[in-house]
């Protein structure tokens, strides 16, 4: 991973770097730290209660960012799940123990990745997702 976190000199201080050039060529995030978004969905994360996040005043425009954030984290985590599968072949298990920490989740796994190849243009390769049939024993043929 090319993005840093580096911990600040205190507890509460950190640094962000990345190269926008090479680990943001799209801008995503230039424009999530300009725009607040990012420090609003790690204020979202980082609360203790959403009443805490109430008193900021700002609830909405806290929501409205970390559902932006994530929308897009969603979007490049379904690639990954296709990645994963058709170029690393990962079973069902697999993906499901990296998303879930559950590898009987597999049916959810397979709802992932039918997804990432929808938004993907690649509705063809989609599985039946209660379809074990295509599950380990065929990742080990």
């Amino acid at each position: 991973m090319a993005i840093q976190i580096t911990p600040g000199p205190t507890v509460g201080e950190l640094t962000l770097t990345w190269d926008p050039h090479n680990d943001d060529p799209r801008g995503y995030l230039d424009r999530a730290t300009k725009d607040g978004r990012l420090e609003s969905a790690l204020t979202a994360l980082g609360a203790s209660t959403i009443e805490a996040l109430e008193t900021t005043g700002d609830l909405g425009q806290i929501t409205q960012a970390t559902a932006s954030i994530q929308r897009e984290l969603e979007r490049r985590m379904r690639a990954m799940v296709v990645q994963l599968r058709d170029h690393e072949g990962k079973s069902w298990g697999d993906i499901a123990m990296l998303l879930y920490d559950d590898p009987s989740k597999r049916s959810s796994a397979r709802g992932v990745y039918n997804a990432g190849v929808r938004q993907m243009g690649l509705g063809h390769l989609a599985v039946a997702e209660d379809d074990d049939a295509t599950d380990d024993q065929a990742q080990q043929n």
